[in-house]
């Protein structure tokens, strides 16, 4: 076992990336080394047996083919060495696989005692963190993120300009962690299952309804990195990815957490409103145009009627302030009719829910 971890070791440097590559993006983990190690050694492995046989099987076609005219010849043979060689090569490689694969997945699934801990929830399709230090609850923004993407795409924003935008969104939103720390990931899932992945950091871990699961990484490199959904959870799949910032220090991620979760409540509630609307992920279910989406438009909804089932039972009602409050608190209690009840338990507080029911009011009746 000594001499297969003396292999092993030896063998890493040469299988490891400083930087991104064609395969890997750059490593920024304590994980990357590993993963990346592993991945390699594999490849260059397997590439080297298809290289091998795909020569060998052109070279013995050519070299043992019959003459023309003649049929081939049946020349069963028998060789000891040789079938032990085909055998036991790949029977101590496919060890030596599982065995740094194993010893990854251990120090992947142990976090330190002293990990910092941070819950993400996953729902169709937003992420929302925890920070149980001080409770703050953070967006993932990924409504915002895609504004910003399309911006890039279609050309009405330059690279700066989203950057920009980018840096403005990140102030109250996204994955926030300090550099050289141990990080402690709690996630779950409020509706179907959803996967936290940073490819970065080489982590990933499936978000189950029902279950907590658990990951942890130390960054080691500050910046901004990408944060997706890595399992299909429906039409918004594709759109449900945020940002992860490693902040330079301690005492810059301290500052950030202090502010993260706060509203300016000078703001109109209406405004507030729609603040919270894209925070808490809203918006990836109700449109404020009228169009439909998962769930029913805001648009003229206020004042309106609405026709909902309750226990498989119809009913209506007149959308008011307390039919807003019940519908946020109890999402499954009465089911507008025409679509699916999925809405998860969205935890908002009450100043939250003045504030989101005065912007449903703001747009009209």
């Amino acid at each position: 076992m000594q001499l297969l971890n003396s292999l092993i070791s030896h063998m890493t440097p040469l299988a490891t990336q400083t930087g991104p590559s064609f395969w890997l993006p750059a490593p920024v983990s304590n994980f990357a080394d590993t993963v990346d190690g592993d991945f390699y050694f594999v490849y260059w492995v397997s590439i080297f047996f298809l290289v091998l046989i795909t020569a060998l099987l052109v070279i013995f076609m050519m070299k043992f083919k019959a003459p023309e005219g003649q049929k081939a010849k049946s020349q069963n043979d028998h060789n000891i060495i040789l079938e032990i060689a085909w055998t036991g090569i790949p029977v101590v490689l496919s060890f030596m696989m599982f065995w740094y694969g194993y010893k990854g997945y251990v120090a992947m699934a142990t976090p330190p005692s002293n990990a910092m801990t941070i819950t993400a929830e996953a729902s169709r399709w937003f992420w929302n963190f925890t920070y149980p230090t001080n409770g703050a609850s953070v967006p993932g923004a990924s409504e915002d993120f895609n504004e910003i993407r399309m911006g890039l795409r279609d050309g009405s924003l330059t690279p700066e300009q989203a950057k920009e935008r980018e840096n403005i969104v990140l102030e109250k939103a996204g994955l926030h962690v300090p550099v050289n720390t141990p990080v402690r990931i709690k996630v779950l899932a409020t509706d179907v299952l959803h996967a936290f992945y940073i490819p970065d950091f080489r982590v990933k871990k499936d978000c189950v309804p029902g279950r907590i699961g658990e990951l942890w990484f130390e960054a080691t490199e500050p910046g901004t990195y990408d944060l997706v959904c890595a399992e299909y959870c429906g039409q918004g799949h594709s759109l449900m990815h945020s940002k992860v910032v490693v902040h330079e220090n301690q005492e810059s991620f301290e500052k950030w957490l202090a502010v993260a979760a706060s509203y300016d409540e000078t703001l109109p509630f209406a405004e507030l409103g729609e603040i919270v609307w894209k925070r808490k992920g809203c918006v990836s279910c109700h449109s404020l145009d009228g169009g439909n989406k998962v769930g029913p438009t805001w648009l003229g909804a206020f004042g309106s009627e609405r026709q909902y089932t309750e226990n498989d039972v119809a009913g209506s009602t007149i959308v008011d302030e307390a039919y807003i409050e019940e519908s946020i608190r109890y999402p499954m209690k009465k089911i507008a009719a025409g679509y699916p009840g999925q809405m998860p338990v969205v935890k908002l507080t009450d100043k939250e829910i003045l504030w989101v029911t005065e912007f449903i009011k703001s747009l009209g009746k």
